[in-house]
């Protein structure tokens, strides 16, 4: 009978061990499907957050795009209506100092000329610089790094600005030759950096003071450095230096200047792999020093040639434009080029009218003419045999980058934009009008 209880003891205990297994995988089955159903609405719940911030990114980007768009669009358009005034004012400027001899000024209106053709090219560059900087900022600045001779660049820059620098009573010492030298670097912003550097160590230098250009290799590549006498920079304002628009309190002095110039070089340096440093004393002067990659092999050094300015041959000439001050300009212009017979259109239908009547040598267009375009009077003169050889040059307040390689592709002979660069215009000019004897000569022959 022990026996009996004994065995039946066990089984329900064995009975009850299971029922109890049983209860407790129960229960972790259900803490388990608990546990499943809150992972898996966490795991939603995470996704719903990645995909609204995805679509949030996305909203950014394209509002980050949008901005950058309304930027550029501002920016060009500001830049097409300044330079539109600053054609006449510096075109005429130029024309009064270029008829001195025939119409003489007496010594204060040449002052004045003086001064208006100085502050319209200043304009004129700070124009330049804010784009530049929009450019950089945007990573839509256009380089083309090669192989480039410095001290050719150096030496071109000091010419530029000797004058400048005997004005101001500063005496400006350009660097020993060095053979060997070469430097990989864009070389319109080379020499635009180092204008730069130069005119502000001669603007802030003092009268009698100096300003020395070194050239000089080194261990990681070439050095440029332009040394200067003037009032320095405070320790304190150092860390100003490469900001745009900070002009470090110089603001109300008498030397004229807009802050952005010293900022641009520094980020054009960078883009040419480069760097831009500074080392100053207050009341001592400053040294300003672009370091470059050294190029392996120095190219041959092409001497700049002379634009041709001479007078231009007799020859007949159709200028399309709607803007009488404009206009005015280049009759005056042209007057002062050659013996050149001018004829104006005031818009594209009449432009396109006279160019079928007249047959002229060349044919020289604004790109934003009322009611027909020039790019629209460009593709028509094309396309009508009577007028398809004769040679068009563009000249327009449209002078962004995208605007001059439109207006290449269009097929224009040269794309000039304003103000107007008369030497440019000149030898623009005398190119098309010997395209067009050429072509004259092969149809007789």
């Amino acid at each position: 009978m022990e026996f009996v209880l004994l065995i039946v003891a066990l089984a329900l205990a064995g009975c009850l061990a299971g029922v109890r297994l049983g209860l407790q995988a129960r229960q972790q089955s259900t803490r388990l499907a608990e546990l499943n159903d809150s992972l898996e609405s966490r795991i939603s719940e995470r996704t719903q957050e990645l995909r609204l911030a995805l679509e949030a990114s996305d909203e950014q980007a394209k509002a980050v795009a949008a901005a950058s768009q309304a930027k550029s669009d501002f920016l060009a358009g500001m830049s097409h209506e300044l330079r539109t005034p600053l054609n006449a004012v510096i075109g005429f400027a130029e024309l009064m100092r270029m008829n001195e001899q025939a119409e003489p000024l007496t010594r204060r209106q040449s002052q004045a000329v003086e001064q208006i053709l100085g502050s319209g090219q200043q304009l004129l560059s700070l124009i330049e610089e804010v784009l530049d900087l929009a450019r950089i900022e945007a990573g839509k600045l256009s380089m083309s790094v090669e192989r480039v001779d410095p001290q050719l660049v150096v030496r071109q820059v000091c010419d530029n600005l000797r004058p400048t620098a005997e004005a101001a009573g500063v005496t400006l010492r350009a660097p020993a030759p060095t053979a060997g030298l070469g430097v990989v670097a864009d070389r319109t912003r080379l020499r635009q950096v180092l204008s730069n550097l130069l005119s502000n160590a001669i603007k802030y230098n003092r009268e009698g003071g100096d300003v020395l250009l070194e050239v000089r290799q080194t261990a990681e590549g070439v050095a440029l450095s332009v040394h200067d006498t003037g009032v320095g920079i405070p320790e304190d304002r150092m860390a100003e230096l490469f900001q745009p628009f900070n002009r470090l309190g110089r603001e109300t002095s008498d030397v004229a200047g807009t802050g952005i110039g010293l900022a641009v070089s520094r980020r054009l340096a960078e883009a040419m792999n480069g760097r831009l440093e500074c080392a100053s004393v207050a009341g001592e002067g400053s040294t300003f020093t672009l370091h470059l990659p050294l190029a392996r092999q120095v190219s041959t050094p092409i001497t700049a040639s002379s634009i041709p300015t001479g007078t231009l041959p007799a020859a007949t000439m159709l200028y399309v434009e709607d803007n009488p001050s404009n206009i005015a300009l280049m009759r005056h212009v042209i007057a002062a080029l050659g013996p050149i017979q001018l004829h104006v259109a005031e818009n594209g239908h009449e432009g396109l009218s006279l160019a079928r009547d007249l047959r002229p040598d060349v044919i020289l267009l604004d790109i934003n003419l009322p009611g027909l375009s020039g790019f629209e009077l460009k593709a028509r003169l094309d396309a009508d045999p009577l007028t398809r050889g004769i040679p068009v040059l563009a000249l327009s307040a449209s002078a962004m980058p995208q605007d001059v390689k439109r207006g290449r592709d269009a097929g224009f002979r040269d794309y000039l934009t304003k103000p107007l660069d008369i030497p440019a215009l000149a030898a623009a000019l005398n190119r098309a009008l010997g395209s067009a004897e050429d072509l004259r000569s092969k149809v007789a022959a």
